[in-house]
């Protein structure tokens, strides 16, 4: 296979068009043909403006030799998300955390660690005091008994005071 055919497998390795491929390295419709074609060479001019448009492997497209596309941080992000079945919330944190600088990272890092460290301390004490919890329909029935009580105490209700205000606005 040559430079020219490497050339043509990876435009419809992208799913370009010859003009689309053309306007993305700067050569007209016919340019990319004739590379294709083998009527042209590829120059150096061309391979290092594909390798800079796109994520091509520049070893292979001269030589052959190796992987045609070469990984790219994204490629590994979307193969993690693959794998691990990550939402994009998770990619683009995992992706931002990995630009950061080491002093940055490590500051995050003791973040997290601080975290989960008071996380743990939350669940031992939660833990402990709930023995000591009712449950809903203890505490349900609690309350529903102190309304009971103080509706118990007073003279009036609902019904006396509905009364009250249908005879004042009658006179």
């Amino acid at each position: 296979m040559t430079v020219n055919d490497r050339f043509k497998e990876l435009r419809k390795t992208f799913g370009l068009s010859q003009e689309e491929l053309g306007n993305k390295i700067g050569l007209s419709k016919s340019g990319i043909s004739n590379i294709e074609s083998g009527t042209r060479n590829v120059t150096d001019k061309h391979i290092k403006l594909i390798c800079s448009e796109f994520p091509v492997n520049e070893e292979w497209l001269r030589d052959g030799i190796g992987d045609p596309v070469r990984e790219t941080t994204t490629s590994t992000i979307e193969k993690l998300r693959e794998e691990f079945h990550l939402d994009d919330f998770t990619c683009s944190f995992v992706y931002e955390y990995l630009k950061l600088d080491e002093e940055k990272r490590n500051a995050v890092q003791k973040f997290f660690y601080n975290v989960l460290n008071g996380m743990d301390a939350v669940d031992r004490q939660e833990q402990e005091s709930s023995v000591h919890k009712t449950t809903v329909e203890e505490a349900e029935a609690e309350y529903i008994k102190k309304i009971s009580n103080s509706a118990g105490n007073t003279e009036s209700t609902a019904l006396n005071i509905t009364d009250g205000i249908e005879k004042a606005s009658s006179e």
